[in-house]
């Protein structure tokens, strides 16, 4: 009688990716019902996002006496426009939560589900995106239409680009985030340490001043941190900014930060559920 083979390392991480793939369409139908009971709350978490209209209401009054660099009036109306329908396309709110289950002992029971606690936060954050869609994507593209002037290049081609450059900045946010929350395995400043990360993505990510008008120094410097990739690179590609060669450069350097991300995640997830269990949590 033959014996099978001993399954190997390699062989066994294959079907856990497989079990885990075939997992998430039952989390992500899950989530998206948990979304639609949360629906007012998201749309309190919109309504909230007001910096981009300030800011916008600021360099119109600027730009009535002519262009501002490359920017005129209409301009700004798109991209700050465009900056609110991104942002909360690429938007994650898991910290509080990661950091609270931490702290007060609540990962216990999340490490007795068949799945690593990073895949039920994922989904969950995946599930959120349709409704958030919903919500802001008409009223934005109503006005972009109404008011004269905006320019978007939505040819299918650089929708398409446009679609996996955000979805790679909804992974690098996520897997930032993650990382910055497993820190609560170590200090209780988790939170602080995300505040200073919004702080100053706020500002690098052109969020609330486009990149482009910022002073060439800064955005040399910049060019080397993850924070244009999570929400300037896109929305410079919406509104037909970027050449080819810089989109190309663009996801490459996405690629690469997110790969950096996913690993320092579960180098922290690692030494952390170490100091975790020690302690008997």
């Amino acid at each position: 009688m033959e014996i099978p083979p001993y399954p190997t390392r390699m062989s066994e991480g294959v079907a856990a990716i497989r079990a885990t793939l075939r997992a998430y369409p039952t989390l992500l139908r899950i989530y998206w019902a948990r979304t639609l009971e949360y629906r007012v709350q998201i749309l309190i978490w919109i309504l909230s996002g007001a910096v981009p209209l300030v800011m916008l209401a600021v360099w119109l009054s600027m730009a009535r006496e002519g262009p501002i660099g490359s920017f005129d009036a209409g301009t700004f109306v798109g991209y700050y426009l465009a900056a609110i329908f991104l942002r909360r396309m690429t938007g994650v709110w898991i910290i509080w939560e990661l950091n609270r289950d931490i702290r007060t002992g609540g990962l216990s029971a999340r490490l007795l589900r068949p799945l690593h606690p990073l895949h039920y936060d994922l989904a969950r954050t995946l599930a959120s995106r349709p409704l958030q869609a919903l919500l802001v994507g008409p009223p934005i593209a109503l006005a972009l239409y109404l008011y004269p002037g905006p320019q978007l290049d939505l040819t299918p081609l650089n929708l398409l680009r446009v679609s996996a450059a955000t979805f790679m900045a909804l992974l690098l946010e996520f897997f930032f985030q993650y990382a910055i929350g497993l820190t609560a395995f170590w200090t209780s400043q988790a939170v602080a340490f995300h505040e200073v990360w919004f702080f100053i993505k706020a500002l690098g990510s052109g969020y609330v001043i486009p990149l482009a008008l910022m002073p060439e120094g800064i955005q040399q410097l910049l060019r080397w941190t993850p924070f244009p990739l999570v929400l300037s690179f896109p929305l410079e590609m919406l509104l037909g900014r970027l050449p080819p060669d810089r989109i190309a450069q663009g996801f490459i350097a996405q690629g690469l930060w997110l790969t950096f991300a996913v690993t320092l995640v579960a180098m922290l997830w690692r030494l952390g559920i170490r100091r975790y269990e020690a302690f008997g949590a």
